[in-house]
């Protein structure tokens, strides 16, 4: 049966994932050595993160087209760890970055991550593009000025060296930029080249130009040949204590990122993916590229989108992609020291861009003036602080956001807000009985402690909550929180001491359980004071207006 597969897999799929594997390496090459310059490691740590994350990704994931490697959504944070800690503390934060993803993965969270409101995401895709447009700032005017951890020291680090401006390399970052954006349309109508990579064109023009006219501006510099070593990497406890907060960053950023991916893989090839399984190859990918020289990876959307569109069919097209990537490394390796800088500027610089994803924020600006708020100051927390406080703000909005729109959707409404005519009020108007005795209040949405203030206005603002008889909905109530139960307690105690029967009715099996488990809740209220609707409450009032108003 495994002869049958492998048989059937090289005589139908072969072929797709073999063109497919070597465009996408070909998109990748320069990529990989780009992201990890702006990064602030050597160009060959990049390669290694392509390669190896490439092959474990895509065995141990979850999503079949997804190419995982360096990217721009990493390297904000790879820079800030490694300034800060330096290389042995960038290694070990990106291996428990991977600890933390294989958590993620067994306690089931990658349903929970994509939960993440898109003003954020886009806040933090769009800061982290910004920041790696302003640094590469240096390099297409062919300046040789330090990778910085902010933003404002790169502008003095420019400023100081304006003098030294490189025209050869400004032209060389222009022309890369143009061949971005215009030659795929171009390319796309000879059939002999719609193919060929847009990036490639500009990447062979330049490395030639530079190799035949010996071109001074700044290049990539030697890249070693061969495969990586295993080193171990220092597990200090203090050094270990110093990187969790970087590392669970970049679990966090990666995971976001992957799943998008994945989302958007799923999008472009009617396929489903298994969320918690691409955590778990993110994270072993994490775990083991410090080992071997490699930097923190996530999932690519650019690259996952290539694979696609050039006729992937199975996930073998990423190993393939990564087994160019070492064809290229092994053979081709002393002719990528001539790349420019200025070329991988220039794709840097268009791939940043495409990062500030400008319809989404004209969506949320119009949409929502709370949201707009949220996603500008993400944004700028973003560019201006460091990015771990902005990830940990950002968590902390997307709560406040949740608190705000749960609070938005609750509203207690009272007999008073209904025609007299519909509903349970035509059945409480026709008995002056009920009408006199009886006021009800409908609980709608959840009843956690973001809603208590709105509960005690409802109630206390209409002389009827002062009737002999205060019947409570929670019909569409889908919970109920600790602080909720303990104010109902109050309530029910309250109403209790003015002589008030207070009766529940139409409680969900949620409400119903959380209530059933709270000892004081349970003193208070008799069982035949809970009905399963309303109308079967009134009816009981209906029928027992006497002993009712005896027990008072």
């Amino acid at each position: 049966m495994l002869t049958m597969n492998i048989k059937t897999y090289f005589t139908e799929f072969f072929p797709y994932d073999l063109k497919a594997g070597f465009i996408t390496a070909v998109v990748a090459l320069p990529l990989a050595i780009a992201f990890a310059i702006a990064s602030g490691v050597p160009p060959i740590m990049g390669m290694y993160t392509a390669i190896i994350a490439g092959i474990l990704a895509t065995l141990f994931g979850g999503s079949i087209y997804s190419i995982t490697g360096p990217t721009g959504a990493m390297t904000v944070i790879i820079l800030s760890t490694l300034n800060k800690l330096g290389l042995e503390g960038l290694m070990l934060a990106g291996f428990f970055a991977g600890v933390f993803q294989l958590f993620f993965s067994l306690v089931r969270l990658g349903r929970f991550v994509k939960f993440i409101p898109l003003p954020i995401v886009s806040g933090f895709t769009a800061g982290i593009g910004a920041i790696i447009f302003i640094g590469q700032i240096g390099n297409s005017l062919g300046l040789k000025i330090p990778s910085e951890e902010h933003v404002w020291n790169t502008f003095i680090d420019l400023f100081k060296a304006l003098s030294s401006i490189n025209m050869i390399a400004v032209i060389f970052t222009i022309l890369t930029i143009l061949a971005l954006v215009f030659l795929p349309k171009y390319l796309g109508r000879i059939k002999y080249l719609k193919n060929v990579p847009a990036s490639l064109i500009p990447l062979l023009l330049s490395t030639l130009a530079v190799f035949l006219f010996h071109l001074t501006i700044p290049q990539v510099g030697v890249i070693p040949r061969g495969l990586p070593h295993l080193q171990w990497i220092n597990f200090n406890w203090t050094l270990v204590q110093s990187v969790l907060p970087a590392a669970f960053t970049i679990a966090l950023l990666g995971s976001i990122e992957a799943l998008l991916c994945a989302v958007v893989c799923d999008g472009m090839t009617n396929t489903r993916h298994s969320s918690d399984k691409e955590l778990r190859g993110q994270g072993i990918a994490n775990m083991v590229l410090p080992f071997f020289g490699g930097i923190a990876c996530t999932a690519a959307i650019a690259r996952s989108a290539v694979n696609i569109r050039e006729g992937a069919r199975t996930k073998y097209a990423a190993i393939i992609h990564s087994l160019f990537l070492l064809l290229i490394l092994l053979f081709l390796a002393p002719l990528a020291q001539y790349i420019p800088k200025a070329f991988l500027a220039g794709i840097l610089m268009v791939v940043s861009f495409r990062m500030i994803n400008v319809h989404e924020f004209k969506t949320i600006m119009k949409i929502s003036h709370s949201e707009t708020i949220v996603l500008f100051v993400t944004f700028g927390l973003t560019i201006f602080t460091d990015l771990v406080f902005a990830v940990q703000m950002g968590m902390v909005f997307a709560i406040f956001l949740l608190f705000i729109r749960l609070t938005k959707i609750i509203d207690i409404t009272s007999m008073a807000d209904y025609q007299r005519h519909e509903g349970l009020n035509a059945f409480v108007y026709k008995n002056q009985k009920l009408k006199d005795l009886v006021s009800i209040y409908s609980i709608n949405g959840p009843f956690f402690f973001g809603a208590m203030n709105i509960f005690d206005k409802k109630v206390n603002e209409h002389m009827d909550s002062f009737k002999p008889i205060t019947i409570l909905r929670m019909k569409y109530t889908p919970f109920i929180d600790s602080t909720a139960v303990v104010r109902l307690n109050d309530f029910i105690s309250e109403r209790q001491k003015k002589k008030i029967v207070v009766i529940l009715a139409d409680l969900t099996p949620s409400v119903q359980e959380t209530l059933s488990r709270n000892k004081e809740f349970n003193h208070l209220m008799n069982n035949k004071f809970i009905f399963k609707t309303t109308k079967d409450a009134l009816t009981y009032v209906e029928k027992n207006t006497h002993h009712l108003l005896l027990e008072k």
